[in-house]
């Protein structure tokens, strides 16, 4: 319950701040042609967000990060149309705002499920390898506790060391 009503609180802070920020990203093409299917950019999208594609996200978040003068506070309206407009030029795409909130929420909920399943489980963990190796029943019991970390059964974090960078500060610790 406690985990829930802490993923419940950081989404309404979430969605509150992804209103503030929408104000601040330039407007998409006039030719409805041109412009990705605007059922693209649905949480289920971002969570497919994988490979070159995350890799590129994330690091122009850090990038963006890195060069703002308030890291602490997360990203400006500035910062995120920048990485909005980069990312959609290099991939040849035109994705809404709501895409790039909805990656970065998730990308967020998924480090700090790695990291509660790192502190849960230390010697579960290979780092050769980096999945874990835990009997079902503690699967369980770990998945009953944050669901999100089931993700990682079959494999680890992708890009775990700009996650760090990006997200490291800025996540909730939760006390479980």
């Amino acid at each position: 319950k406690k985990g829930k009503r802490e993923f419940e609180r950081m989404h309404k802070l979430f969605l509150r701040n992804v209103k503030s920020m929408n104000k601040g990203f330039t407007m998409p093409p006039k030719n409805k042609k041109s412009r990705q299917d605007p059922s693209q950019d649905t949480p289920k999208h971002a969570k497919q967000l994988n490979g070159k594609m995350l890799y590129t996200y994330l690091a122009l978040c850090k990038r963006e990060l890195d060069i703002s003068k308030d890291a602490g506070s997360g990203l400006s309206k500035a910062s995120w149309a920048k990485i909005r407009e980069e990312y959609n030029a290099k991939f040849n795409i035109t994705r809404e705002p709501k895409y790039f909130s909805n990656v970065w929420f998730y990308q967020k909920v998924k480090y700090n499920a790695w990291t509660l399943l790192l502190r849960r489980t230390e010697n579960g963990f290979n780092a050769e390898t980096l999945t874990f190796h835990l009997p079902p029943e503690e699967w369980d019991a770990l998945i009953k506790i944050k669901k999100n970390v089931s993700i990682f059964k079959k494999g680890g974090l992708l890009h775990e060391d700009l996650m760090e960078v990006i997200f490291g500060n800025r996540v909730a610790t939760e006390h479980v």
